[in-house]
């Protein structure tokens, strides 16, 4: 019975190794399929585009608040999961035989460097809102928790992946409020940051990941996705998806080094900022009821106090702590104070 276990067990790896090729299922590329690359490529492909939009807005080019928009924000969040599910989908597909340890652990230290390159980069350039824990901290954590689960049978990688996409919404503490607990995603609120991707809920795509690279591993399913790429751009895509990591890690300096020295030389890059701040402005103003003229009064004022203060990144931060905001409510007050009474009242009247 064992020699057939055994027997059947090296039939069955040996037809997954002539689906994706053997030199893809040992050695330094063990377990990769194409169609992986060429997904992974599309994801910093977008990745790229979503950063040109947000240097663009954030630099004042354009006025559109790329960082508070709905569509562009649930675009970062679909590339983002795009990246977290493969994690999962690639620890199967290499490791799935045993875990090799070596190459396992340089890719984690590659990580936690380019990581901690974020974080310092981020703390210079955005200081308000820097990255402590984004896509790259995320990928490198998510990896070492996910090993237990490499043995675990599909129905607890489903179990587990719901639990930690529920937990959020049932236990919910201050006490991970700050930054070096808030990683856990627990909190009551979220210190600002320009990128964040917590332990919960996001480690259940890593998990759905799982299930999905074991079932890449049955040779029907492989067999159906044993594609190789034939034009020029997919060929493109699917070395930009081999080269991820670094395409992540230089392209943003690449895109502000270019866009900085242009942007101080832009006619409208202040006048752009101007109208985004007070777009968001005026409309959370009409929100409470108060009268257009009210709204445009106070939020000219608000502009001009916030730079004049030396607020007005704070105040372009897509998220802020509660120091933050109750320094932007103090310049609101004041602004909406200063509206000429007669235009008050009529507000008042109004409603």
């Amino acid at each position: 019975m064992l020699t057939f276990r055994m027997e059947e067990s090296s039939r069955n790896r040996e037809k997954w190794m002539r689906v994706i090729g053997d030199h893809q299922i040992s050695g330094k590329t063990a377990g990769r399929l194409v169609l992986v690359d060429l997904i992974r490529g599309l994801a910093i492909i977008g990745v790229v585009v979503y950063h040109l939009a947000w240097d663009l807005s954030f630099l004042g080019f354009v006025g559109l608040d790329v960082g508070r928009d709905p569509a562009w924000s649930m675009f970062a969040r679909v590339l983002a999961g795009t990246f977290v599910g493969l994690v999962g989908i690639n620890l199967v597909l290499g490791h799935h035989q045993g875990i090799r340890w070596q190459p396992f652990w340089k890719r984690i230290g590659i990580l936690t460097i380019a990581a901690a390159a974020i974080t310092a980069t981020t703390v210079l350039i955005f200081p308000q809102a820097f990255i402590y824990f984004g896509i790259l901290h995320a990928i490198a954590l998510f990896s070492i928790v996910a090993l237990p689960f490499l043995r675990a049978p599909t129905w607890l990688l489903l179990a587990a992946a719901a639990a930690v996409f529920i937990l959020p919404d049932l236990v919910q503490s201050p006490a991970f409020n700050k930054r070096w607990l808030a990683w856990i995603g627990l909190g009551t609120s979220v210190p600002p940051s320009n990128d964040f991707e917590p332990l919960f809920p996001w480690f259940g795509l890593v998990l759905l990941g799982m299930g999905v690279g074991r079932a890449l591993l049955c040779p029907a399913i492989a067999a159906k996705l044993s594609w190789q790429p034939q034009g020029g751009m997919a060929r493109v895509l699917v070395t930009a998806g081999r080269w991820s990591l670094v395409i992540y890690l230089v392209h943003q300096p690449i895109l502000l080094g270019a866009l900085y020295p242009v942007a101080w030389l832009w006619p409208s890059r202040v006048a752009n900022q101007d109208a985004r701040f007070l777009q968001a402005c005026r409309a959370s103003c009409t929100r409470t009821g108060e009268r257009e003229v009210v709204c445009q009064s106070a939020c000219d004022c608000s502009a001009r106090e916030l730079r004049r203060a030396g607020l007005w990144q704070i105040a372009e931060s897509p998220q802020l702590t509660p120091d933050q905001q109750g320094q932007i409510n103090h310049v609101a007050r004041a602004c909406f104070g200063a509206v000429p009474r007669s235009d008050r009242d009529s507000s008042s009247e109004t409603k």
